[in-house]
């Protein structure tokens, strides 16, 4: 079957081929009574819209890559969610790739996504990724979450050093807890390294000393922060606080507290990071440091969107502050609230 034309909508809607695609541009310049004429023809006609001719003709593809580690992290799929949300507006699509923490993959899905021509790309880099994995791409590029070290690039983040500060104050201080525990994070991660300095910080400011065998490493994934949480509790059963780097790590460590016969909030204080949907929803309800997912993402879509249309200037960096969201698993409830310094 032929591709209906946009020449073809036009005559059937007794149109002049420019007319149609203002309707489809929906021009201001176009009456109401000759737009809804030629959507009908439209409808009618089943016409499918050829983005990759207006892509030619506007120098734009009107779609913007979005490069996550993994689709296990809800915090990951309601960022999309802010991306996609910004650019309906603006009749654009997001394409997603998976790298899986793998550099090479990343590579070849970045590569990928450059021949598609797409305007732009937010990337949550792999693992060990370095600055050459992104410089020959000749579109925008926008990291989130992680930093490339040595790569000047816009970023949009959450205040990862403030925000741990915050967590572990509220569980030494607030709740009095003596023998805290941090869990999470790829060595050499910019997420763990921030996160990881603003825990130590904290317990320094306040003479505990926690040593290396307690802040173990471990990829973002809840069943191996549950085995690394399992055996951390152990090696050292008095571990009274427990501070994650993010919200599914968090759900990992939450299990080996219950199984230890020990009661999460009260022997043992838990929380994350990111505060995804989920975390209000479990049982118990898990304490976080919230970055809204969903509103960084449309400020990363708007900002690459500048830089999309022009916008010159030095690297941005968007740093979104943390909110401490105290509930049953630091041993709080629902309603006492505080926020990172910005």
């Amino acid at each position: 079957m032929a591709r209906v034309t946009l020449s073809d909508v036009a005559a059937d809607a007794g149109v002049s081929k420019a007319t149609a695609s203002l309707v489809l541009n929906d021009s201001p310049l176009i009456a109401e009574a000759t737009k809804e004429r030629v959507r009908e023809s439209f409808s009618r006609l089943n016409y499918v819209y050829d983005r990759g001719a207006a892509s030619l003709r506007k120098n734009q593809s009107l779609a913007v890559g979005l490069v996550i580690t993994q689709l296990s992290n809800p915090y990951f799929a309601e960022f999309a969610e802010g991306i996609q949300s910004e650019l309906d507006d603006r009749g654009m699509d997001v394409l997603l790739g998976i790298s899986g923490e793998d550099r090479t993959r990343q590579r070849r899905v970045l590569r990928s996504m450059s021949e598609r021509r797409v305007d732009g790309v937010v990337v949550i880099p792999a693992h060990l990724s370095e600055p050459s994995d992104f410089t020959a791409l000749h579109m925008p590029v926008l990291m989130l979450a992680r930093r490339v070290k040595g790569l000047d690039t816009d970023y949009v983040g959450g205040d990862n050093f403030a925000g741990s500060v915050t967590a572990t104050n509220h569980l030494l201080v607030d709740h009095g807890a003596r023998r805290p525990a941090f869990i999470g994070g790829l060595v050499y991660s910019t997420a763990r390294e921030e996160r990881l300095g603003g825990f130590l910080s904290a317990v320094g400011a306040l003479g505990i000393k926690v040593p290396v065998r307690n802040r173990p490493a471990c990829a973002p994934d809840r069943t191996v922060a549950r085995k690394v949480a399992t055996d951390l509790l152990a090696r050292d059963p008095k571990i009274d606080a427990i501070v994650c780097l993010n919200d599914v790590v968090a759900f990992g460590a939450i299990d080996p507290v219950a199984d230890a016969g020990l009661q999460v909030g009260r022997d043992v204080r838990v929380i994350g990071f990111d505060d995804v949907q989920d975390a209000r929803r479990s049982r118990p309800a898990l304490a976080s440091m919230a970055v809204p997912a969903e509103s960084a993402g449309r400020r990363a879509a708007q900002l690459l969107l500048n830089r999309i249309n022009g916008s010159a200037g030095g690297p941005e960096s968007l740093i979104r502050p943390a909110e401490l969201m105290p509930r049953a698993s630091c041993g709080c409830g629902t309603h006492a609230k505080a926020t990172s310094a910005a």
